[in-house]
C-alpha cells in the first residue's frame, strides 16, 4: 500500500526521497510499533500507516537534518501505534460478550490489595510527570534506550554522538528524572 502511494506521487524527487526514507527507516518504524503494541500481526499495517502519514508531511520532513528526521519518524510511528491501541481499547470496551465467556476470569484477584494498586499507579504517574519535565534530549535518550531497547551504538548513530557519551547522557537523564520524582513525592507527602 505504501509503495503504491509512493509510486503515485507526481514529483520524482519526492518519490526518490520517500523510497529512500522507507528503506532507511523501515526497521526502526517496525520495532517502534511492535514495542508499543506487542502485536506482530498488526505491525505491518501500522508501519504502512506511519509511512502514509509521513508522505502527507513530506514538505516538513525534507527540511529536517538526519537526527531530527529520525526523531520525527519515531514520534510519528509512536503516535500511530498509540492511536491503534486507544482505538482497539475503545472497541473492546464496547464489544458484546456472549454467555460462554466466563467473566470471573476478568475480576482481579483479592491477593492484590487496592492499596498496592493505588501506590503503583501513583508511582507510575510520578514517573510520567518527571519524564515529561525532562529536556527533549533526555526524553529521547530514555525513550530510545528503554522503550525501543536500542543499544548505545544505535542511539549514538541517531543522535550523532559518541557511544561512550550515550552512557553519560543516560546517567544524567536518569539522575534528573529521579530528582524530579523525589521532588514530586516530597510535594505529595506534605
Amino acid at each position: 500500500m505504501v509503495m503504491m502511494a509512493i509510486e503515485s506521487m507526481d514529483n520524482d524527487n519526492d518519490k526518490a526521497f520517500m523510497l529512500s526514507l522507507y528503506h532507511d527507516y523501515y526497521g526502526l518504524v517496525w520495532k517502534t510499533v511492535y514495542n508499543i503494541t506487542r502485536d506482530a500481526g498488526h505491525a505491518e499495517d501500522l508501519v504502512n500507516d506511519t509511512f502514509i502519514r509521513l508522505i502527507e508531511k513530506i514538505s516538513v520532513i525534507r527540511k529536517l537534518d538526519s537526527c531530527k528526521l529520525a526523531a520525527y519518524v519515531v514520534y510519528t510511528s509512536r503516535s500511530v501505534a498509540i492511536n491503534f491501541i486507544k482505538h482497539r481499547d475503545v472497541q473492546s470496551k464496547y464489544a458484546y460478550y456472549g454467555k460462554e465467556l466466563d467473566l470471573q476470569e476478568e475480576i482481579p484477584s483479592l491477593e492484590e490489595s487496592i492499596e498496592e494498586k493505588i501506590i503503583y499507579q501513583e508511582k507510575i504517574e510520578v514517573l510520567v510527570n518527571a519524564i515529561l519535565k525532562l529536556p527533549e534530549k533526555y526524553k529521547n535518550l530514555l525513550y530510545f534506550k528503554y522503550v525501543l531497547e536500542m543499544d548505545d551504538r544505535e542511539i549514538a548513530g541517531i543522535l550523532r554522538i559518541a557511544p561512550n557519551s550515550v552512557r553519560q547522557y543516560l546517567t544524567r537523564a536518569r539522575r534528573k528524572a529521579k530528582e524530579l520524582m523525589d521532588k514530586e513525592m516530597d510535594t505529595r507527602a506534605q
